[in-house]
């Protein structure tokens, strides 16, 4: 699961004083993200459990004390690993929800949802890193340990409801009706996402992602293989995603 904080609305510009990076920091960088690449094509290719600093090395043509000067364990680098595909998984969702500046807010929301599931089924392995079960010391897959991991894709999603909460407040719950252990659940969240979304508005929400995410992780997982024959679930997948709209108070 992941974690949202506040929407970022504004970005301040670089200072002109900043020093640009030197050549050293370039080829560092550019090694680094070498290193991460193999990593994901261990993952992809061979398992989770394949992707080992030996392993890595061994594709890079590199001795395993060199690529600790870049990463000081095989956890650090899963945590990198994990970023970039948060970050890479967040830049396709905005782009597809952000397309059509003029879409209705529903468009939105579902081809955002269905590029979601379609990323997840075409990158199986990728999607269980950083969806499936925590991984001991990995920082990356923990949000009490790491709570700003993933918050650019958990904007994608925050900022639909934000604007959902404007466009439909009268399908909002009353924060004061949701039930009292929830509230002060929420309390805390709404805190740490800096209360871009009203209590009521994050009940929805999780109520929402529960469902969606859900669907997703199930079919991605394989665990609908048992009833159907290919294991596609592209029909059950649209009927939900109708359910939803409805609940959101979407126009048909």
């Amino acid at each position: 699961m992941f974690t949202m904080l506040a929407v970022v609305t504004e970005v301040n510009p670089i200072s002109r004083s900043a020093s640009l990076p030197t050549h050293r920091q370039r080829r560092r960088a550019a090694t680094r993200d070498e290193i991460v690449e193999a990593a994901r094509s261990l993952l992809v290719q061979s398992g989770l459990e394949q992707v080992t600093l030996r392993g890595i090395a061994g594709e890079l043509g590199m001795t395993a004390p060199a690529l600790y000067r870049y990463f000081d364990s095989r956890e650090a680098l899963l945590e990198a690993l994990i970023d970039t595909l948060y970050d890479e998984l967040a830049d396709i969702l905005l782009a597809v929800r952000d397309a059509d500046a003029h879409a209705p807010l529903k468009a939105q929301f579902v081809t955002t949802s269905r590029e979601f599931r379609r990323w997840a089924l075409t990158h199986r392995p990728e999607f269980g890193l950083l969806f499936g079960a925590p991984l001991p010391g990995v920082a990356g897959k923990d949000v009490a340990t790491a709570p700003d991991r993933g918050m650019r894709f958990g904007q994608v999603w925050l900022e639909l409801f934000a604007k959902l909460s404007r466009e439909h407040p009268e399908v909002i719950p009353d924060g004061r009706r949701v039930d009292p252990q929830l509230r002060r659940q929420l309390r805390e969240y709404h805190e740490l996402i800096g209360r871009a979304v009203p209590i009521g508005t994050l009940e929805l929400f999780l109520s929402c992602w529960m469902r969606l995410y859900g669907a997703v992780a199930t079919e991605a997982f394989g665990h609908l293989n048992f009833a159907l024959s290919d294991g596609d679930a592209e029909a059950l997948f649209e009927g939900l995603l109708g359910e939803l709209a409805d609940r959101l108070g979407f126009a048909h």
